[in-house]
């Protein structure tokens, strides 16, 4: 929220790590590291609505996006990516790939992100790093998904208020920081009324109701224990988290979830990652010396939890800055009646607020 005001804008800069460590990164030919499939369910906690149906683009009415042939709604795999990515840049420390003064540029120095998830150099005749992981699209079980028209108003992304960007701790615009949005749980079939100003600039959205899920897979191959780690906790993130609001002292319990597709400042996209089975190939010594079809381990049930909370362990216990903001930003506490709104267009003409930044968290 801005200083002095109740309500709690939608968002908040969050800072991250500058020493970021870079390495050259293993490629396809190597075979050296962890390979395997991590088969994933993903269940929306609010609202969820994904668009890009082309015929839809100079239309005030969107529907979800759907596969062709079956008609289904899908999360495509490139978002699912681009969540996990960003995820990943947080937790583990590595570049913003969309901030030129931050991102990786030479394919032999990359963060571990790039490293991961690929990247390209910004010059001519520039070499690109495909990166390790891929991810299915995500497909929807339910063959009649319950949803509902929502009337939102999406502006394009930029910075507005300046001072609502800088970066908390260093009080400047000064690319150290990332932005997050809040999770709204009492806003799990709702969004914000709009104004009688801007209903002309609406759209009306087909969004998804809560509590339907999706199936997808992600494939990857020479991972790190490290990336593999970091891999696993970006997915499905912590189940019981405590935090304290620095602004009111609220105290928010909860698991951790993520926020994915449009219209997240209004409410909608909270979501729960779980994994359902983890298979780790052998090594390829092993996977193509016998005609014997026993080259894999598969986790599932038991063996997948302790997997799961073994490979996360050093994310759960980072206690730095960025992780304290991050679990602030994430937790998912269903008790959290704070109210979430942006200032209104008179807040901005005053000058007394031309100043006001966002209050730390």
């Amino acid at each position: 929220m801005p200083v002095d005001e109740s309500f709690w804008n939608p968002y908040r800069m969050i800072q991250v790590g500058d020493k970021i460590k870079k390495e050259s990164p293993v490629t396809d030919e190597k075979f050296n590291g962890h390979n395997g499939m991590i088969t994933c369910s993903l269940t929306n906690l609010t609202s969820l609505y994904i668009g890009g149906n082309r015929d839809e683009y100079h239309s005030k009415n969107r529907t979800f996006l759907k596969r062709k042939d079956s008609g289904k709604f899908l999360i495509p795999g490139s978002s699912l990516k681009g969540l996990i990515r960003s995820t990943t840049e947080i937790v583990g420390n590595g570049c913003m790939i969309t901030n030129k003064n931050n991102a990786c540029n030479q394919i032999n120095s990359l963060c571990i992100a790039c490293r991961m998830f690929g990247m390209m150099e910004r010059k001519r005749n520039a070499s690109v790093h495909k990166g390790k992981i891929s991810f299915s699209d995500a497909i929807i079980l339910e063959d009649r998904p319950s949803t509902k028209s929502f009337e939102v108003y999406l502006s394009s992304c930029g910075t507005r208020h300046e001072p609502f960007y800088r970066t908390p701790e260093t009080g400047r615009l000064d690319n150290k920081s990332r932005k997050l949005y809040f999770h709204q749980p009492k806003r799990t079939e709702s969004v914000p009324s709009l104004s009688t100003i801007i209903k002309s600039k609406a759209w009306n959205i087909n969004a998804l109701l809560p509590g339907h899920s999706f199936d997808f897979t992600v494939q990857f191959s020479n991972l790190t224990e490290q990336e593999l780690s970091v891999l696993i906790y970006a997915l499905t993130l912590e189940e019981d988290v405590r935090v304290t609001i620095k602004d009111n002292n609220q105290q928010l319990v909860g698991p951790l979830r993520h926020k994915l597709g449009n219209a997240k400042p209004l409410g909608l996209g909270s979501c729960c990652i779980n994994i359902k089975k983890l298979i780790l190939h052998k090594n390829p010594d092993q996977r193509f010396a016998s005609l014997v079809n026993d080259y894999e381990f598969e986790y599932v049930d038991k063996s997948l939890e302790e997997l799961i909370l073994n490979k996360i362990q050093p994310f759960v216990k980072d206690k730095s800055n960025t992780m304290q903001q991050f679990r602030k930003m994430m937790i998912w506490d269903e008790n959290d009646d704070r109210v979430f709104k942006y200032p209104d267009y008179n807040w901005f003409q005053k000058s007394e607020n031309s100043q006001k930044t966002l209050k730390h968290i």
